[in-house]
């Protein structure tokens, strides 16, 4: 039986085909509060969440930096840095402080 994933906030649909290994959720999806969400539009609640107050550019980047650092915390600097569009120097602190702070494990 194939099982299909609908945003609640976009709409939209992710499928796998027929005879496709199945997995238990589409990539970077997450089922919160009785909805599920697509990975881009928890990327924008992320965002919208850091607020449009002054320097709202540079918190919604550390947002979503440490987003996708919690998200995928085995993935190097460079893979963060190229999803949240930042440099690469950018995201060493913020996993630094993530791994202080304890929300992050350290590597292995």
């Amino acid at each position: 039986m194939n099982e299909s994933w609908t945003c609640s906030r976009c709409g939209v649909t992710a499928r796998f085909g027929t005879g496709s290994e199945q997995p238990a959720l589409p990539d970077g999806w997450a089922h919160t509060d009785g909805e599920w969400r697509c990975l881009a539009c928890r990327r924008i609640a992320v965002i919208e969440a850091a607020g449009p107050r002054h320097g709202a550019g540079s918190a919604r980047r550390l947002a979503l930096t440490e987003f996708e650092l919690l998200r995928d915390p085995s993935a190097p600097d460079r893979v963060i840095a190229r999803r949240v569009k930042c440099s690469t120097s950018a995201v060493v602190p913020v996993r630094a402080e993530l791994r202080a702070q304890g929300r992050l494990r350290p590597a292995p």
